[in-house]
């Protein structure tokens, strides 16, 4: 009799206990899936600030408007939610090393300027020149289409040759994260770069936004002006500029810090103080369950913002 009391009992505590997993289970569920809706509530909230912003200052951008407030965060029930919102044209496109050119320089494929331009900001972060030729000709290599090594590039067969074997991608990276599947982009080297670098999903063009830049970011200033400047003169130009940035681009060119500047048509190209793109880190908490959201959104007709592209898990 005894022994039938005990299996009983262990029989219930048994079934107790799976219901209370099976509850809990349920609830990080539900709270789970209402951090979610609550980051893209965030996300919608971001699409309509920055139509306003746009509306408001007719398609120019700069660092006082209201999307590019510190870090937000609002309360919701039983949680909150956060975002930032980060300018994609203040930072460096790596897609845009895919351009090719057919011109020759000392008997060498000469350079795109966008990867000059890159090459440039590599040595204002303190790495030597073969250092960044090196890291410049497997990106682009990477990214590019065709399949031809560069002279300190990678292609196919060195990524082959790898304990864990793997081809060249030859194409546009989705993420700045592709970066580390680059030979030669260390951890530390990416963590360097990280302030200095972003992808826009299907765009190959690199424009900087002289109004959004921050001063932390004087290196991607400088290179991009291939180190004509030195980054504490980056840093005195971006001190300087006016609180709402500069009224338009030739204001740019024509300010005092710029007069040592030997300007080429292609680089003037490089500058706005427009953008099209940006980045919505978005968070939200519901009791204990958290959600990260990044949205990347592309500015429409009418100055509507769209969503291009959402990673979940708040990846690097």
């Amino acid at each position: 009799m005894l022994l039938i009391v005990a299996l009983v009992v262990i029989v219930a505590t048994n079934i107790t206990s799976r219901n209370q997993l099976s509850m809990r289970r349920t609830l990080n569920l539900a709270q789970y899936d209402q951090a979610y809706w609550y980051a893209i509530s965030a996300e919608e909230l971001a699409k309509k600030i920055l139509k306003q912003d746009l509306d408001d200052s007719e398609g120019r951008v700069h660092r006082q408007q209201y999307w590019a407030m510190a870090d937000v965060v609002f309360p919701a029930e039983y949680g909150e939610i956060a975002g930032k919102i980060t300018d994609m044209r203040a930072c460096f496109n790596l897609n845009a090393l895919s351009a090719t050119t057919k011109e020759v320089e000392n008997g060498q494929p000469k350079l795109p300027l966008a990867a000059k331009q890159y090459k440039a900001l590599l040595v204002s972060l303190g790495m030597d020149d073969f250092t960044a030729d090196h890291l410049t000709q497997t990106l682009k290599d990477y990214i590019d289409e065709d399949t031809v090594a560069s002279p300190y590039g990678a292609e196919d067969a060195e990524y082959e040759a790898r304990n864990v074997p793997y081809r060249a991608a030859n194409t546009l990276m989705n993420h700045r994260s592709e970066l580390r599947a680059v030979i030669g982009y260390t951890q530390d080297i990416y963590l360097k770069l990280l302030p200095y670098i972003c992808v826009i999903p299907g765009n190959d063009r690199q424009l900087l936004n002289v109004n959004t830049l921050e001063v932390e970011q004087a290196a991607l200033l400088a290179g991009m002006l291939d180190n004509q400047i030195s980054v504490g003169e980056a840093e005195s130009i971006i001190n300087q500029r006016p609180g709402d940035g500069f009224a338009k681009i030739d204001d740019f060119y024509e300010s005092s810090s710029m007069g040592s500047i030997k300007w080429e048509d292609a680089m003037k190209s490089s500058f706005v103080t427009e953008s099209q793109y940006f980045l919505l880190a978005s968070g939200a908490k519901v009791d204990n369950a958290i959600f990260r959201m990044e949205s990347v959104l592309k500015k429409g007709g009418g100055n509507k913002m769209d969503v291009l592209t959402r990673q979940f898990g708040g990846q690097k």
